[in-house]
């Protein structure tokens, strides 16, 4: 159950999208997730002056930046001052001087129709949760919500590019851990419809690709990669399995610093 309403949840900056409190449910024995914590959001490459005051405003000590390398070369990150402790997606070696991400790669070559796309994002959200790049983010956010210096809650902001399937995955994660359900994960990560008007984009961005790939790409074929549904992200729920589990044998991380989250992050 969500304390907080989707207004006060969702902000509504000019240059970024996406961007909203991802805490505020019930967690653990009915404590509540604390607000103004835990953020997520699209990418940060294109913030105005205003939008970088307002957001360095929200007290932010950690940006988990879930994108690959290519990526972030292409759209780099700005960030408030002062600038926050900074975790990116470690690419494997063989993949750092990569010209494009997987998903950039796949759009290019292999998108043709709307079940291409459903394939492609179900085999991703798979996929994720065994990926050792993953999950090692995983683990350095969940250890530095553990061990930051401040004995508060410090606060996180979490991002891909879109800031709906990566982003969605970790956040699912951290959710899972404090003892949100997973009626209300799957409801947070769903909020993204609401967030972005994808039909208003979803056009012009089929118009482009088709434009830079020199092939016909129709709106509805891209629709899976550009939305979200529960069956992606129940595809990386289902793979991670008993949260706690994965996070202590999968992860590596500590019970003793999974105590300290939940003590930092609930309420009460």
């Amino acid at each position: 159950m969500s304390l907080i309403s989707f207004d006060a949840r969702n902000y509504s900056f000019e240059t970024i999208y996406n961007f909203r409190d991802f805490g505020g449910y019930i967690g653990l024995d009915g404590r509540a997730v604390k607000t103004g914590r835990l953020f997520r959001s699209a990418h940060l490459s294109a913030l105005s002056p205003e939008d970088l005051s307002e957001i360095g405003g929200l007290d932010i000590n950690l940006v988990v930046d879930l994108r690959h390398a290519p990526e972030r070369a292409k759209q780099p990150s700005r960030f408030p001052t002062p600038t926050p402790h900074v975790h990116e997606y470690p690419d494997a070696p063989d993949k750092v001087d990569a010209k494009v991400a997987p998903h950039e790669a796949f759009l290019e070559h292999e998108l043709y129709t709307a079940a291409d796309a459903h394939g492609y994002m179900i085999g991703s959200y798979t996929a994720r949760p065994h990926d050792p790049g993953f999950q090692k983010i995983f683990a350095d956010t969940l250890h530095f919500m553990a061990e930051s210096e401040n004995e508060a809650a410090a606060g996180v902001l979490v991002h891909c590019a879109a800031g709906k399937d990566r982003t969605g995955t970790l956040c699912a994660l951290i959710q899972g851990l404090l003892g949100v359900s997973r009626d209300d994960i799957l409801a947070d990560y769903m909020m993204t419809l609401e967030s972005v008007d994808i039909d208003k984009i979803i056009g012009p961005a089929a118009e482009m690709f088709s434009k830079r790939y020199g092939r016909q790409i129709d709106a509805n074929a891209i629709w899976p990669m550009f939305g979200v549904t529960p069956e992606f992200l129940n595809a990386a729920l289902d793979g991670m399995g008993d949260m706690e589990t994965y996070a202590t044998q999968t992860l590596a991380v500590k019970p003793s610093t999974l105590a300290k989250i939940r003590t930092r992050y609930l309420i009460g």
